[in-house]
């Protein structure tokens, strides 16, 4: 038990030291820096430590089971796009192209892979390490170490937001800005606003699951009084300050989010659905989400009149039909994009991404890649089907409500942007994955050990636990 419990905090203080170096590090929004590749091989260390704990621990739930089936393929695709192709693939149109245009040039039998760009692929396998890294060492956490990672994720938001506030004061040519040549405003330690407006997100949510947690304990007379206020003005500081990152997007979700969670965190879980007190919370949530839908689409309104993010996405979707079934290889959207975008799109700086991330998944991954994220959101949908039926009965199901709810809001600001294509927040995103399957164990492990309690003691149905 020592050894166990010396592990688990061992990996809970490196899966933290990895989280603040890539929040350091990792809020770039290019593909590929030299700063990516050192927090990619500290990495490495964390894999090893999280596969052995986990492995000392066993992998408890079947959905867990899903979880890491679902990280495997996705670490599978880039891994095939690497691989060579057959001849075949020459009746494919733009590959039949492709060759035809390099036999132009005098390049006789190419030897073409899946991926138009294998350097960029392999960038982006490598890439995916502090998200595996994440992820499996969240699963092996104990339910103790990972409300640490909960709050730490909380603290290195609070330090985002005092150094977006210190940044926000200095001149542009001051050497203690992080980012020059630009003004990035608001972010932070994100060079995109929007991004920093995702991690607020993140923070108000879990700051209101924890709110509901701490509350929760005060009344039951265990915890410290009053602790409950600290979290919630965490997540109201959260909320109040997304306007400051200027994110649409961002705002349209916040107050979605908050409805989301309350009814995650089992607002709508009392015997006594019927009472004014819960009532009146579910016409709040509803009005919430309400106004929320409400200004996301005004924001795409917005969007599509006075921006070109609707016409770069929507002709990202057109590209990835043409490349499809294979796709064009992770990272080689800024080329292949270039190539076959409308006359409208010849702009002076290039389209870094198609500022939505479903769109370009599919012109990169192809079916593939579809097959995968059908996976992966089955997965979360049964997750999601679990945190319902726990009702936020107790810490472990409160948390992983918060999480869940945290993971949707970074999906659903993926459609409009592109925040996992940041090393921080995609193993930010993992971590919150594998705390929310590891915590869905736990309440499963304790819901069994009651029944069986209740089985053995049938008198004793009645007393509550």
């Amino acid at each position: 038990m020592r050894d166990a419990a010396f592990l688990n905090r061992l990996l809970a203080w490196a899966l933290m030291a990895l989280l603040l170096a890539l929040w350091l590090g990792g809020g770039v929004t290019r593909d590929s820096t030299s700063a990516d590749e050192v927090l990619e091989l500290l990495s490495l260390p964390v894999i090893a430590l999280a596969a052995w704990v986990l492995a000392q621990r066993g992998v408890r739930d079947r959905l867990q089971w899903a979880g890491l089936l679902t990280m495997g393929l996705v670490v599978l695709v880039p891994v095939l796009q690497l691989s060579p192709w057959p001849d075949g693939a020459s009746g494919i149109a733009w590959r039949r192209q492709l060759l035809a245009d390099l036999a132009l040039a005098g390049v006789d039998h190419p030897q073409l892979g899946w991926s138009l760009s294998p350097a960029a692929t392999e960038s982006g396998l490598w890439a995916l390490l502090p998200a595996l890294a994440a992820f499996v060492s969240a699963i092996a956490l104990d339910s103790e170490h990972r409300r640490w990672l909960v709050k730490w994720i909380l603290v290195l938001v609070g330090l985002n937001v005092a150094f977006a506030f210190f940044q926000a004061g200095l001149p542009l040519e001051s050497p203690w800005r992080l980012y020059h040549g630009f003004d990035p405003r608001f972010g932070g330690l994100f060079a995109n606003t929007n991004h920093h407006a995702t991690a607020l997100v993140i923070g108000m949510v879990l700051a209101f699951g924890q709110a509901i947690h701490a509350r929760r304990r005060d009344l039951a007379g265990h915890g410290r009084r009053g602790a409950w206020l600290w979290y919630a003005g965490i997540a109201m500081t959260c909320l109040f300050l997304l306007p400051l990152t200027t994110s649409r997007a961002g705002i349209a979700l916040a107050l979605p989010a908050l409805a989301a969670a309350w009814i995650a965190c089992g607002g709508l879980g009392s015997r006594r659905l019927r009472s004014p007190r819960v009532l009146a919370g579910a016409a709040a949530a509803m009005a919430l989400a309400f106004v929320g839908i409400r200004a996301a689409l005004g924001w795409l309104e917005v969007d599509r009149v006075h921006e070109l993010r609707h016409l770069i996405s929507s002709t990202t979707w057109t590209l990835g039909g043409a490349q499809a079934p294979l796709g064009s290889g992770i990272g080689s959207f800024v080329e292949v994009f270039e190539q076959g975008a409308p006359r409208r799109l010849w702009l002076d700086a290039y389209v870094n991404h198609a500022h939505n991330e479903y769109a370009q998944w599919w012109l990169e991954t192809g079916w593939a890649g579809m097959a995968v994220l059908a996976v992966a959101l089955g997965v979360l949908g049964v997750a999601a089907w679990r945190v319902i039926r726990a009702r936020g009965r107790n810490g472990d199901a409160l948390l992983a409500g918060s999480c869940l709810v945290a993971i949707m809001a970074v999906l659903a600001h993926s459609w409009a942007d592109y925040p996992l294509r940041t090393l921080a927040l995609m193993a930010t995103t993992a971590a919150l994955a594998g705390a929310m399957l590891g915590a869905l164990a736990d309440v499963r492990e304790a819901r069994t050990q009651s029944l069986q309690r209740a089985a053995r003691h049938p008198e004793g149905r009645a007393r509550p636990a």
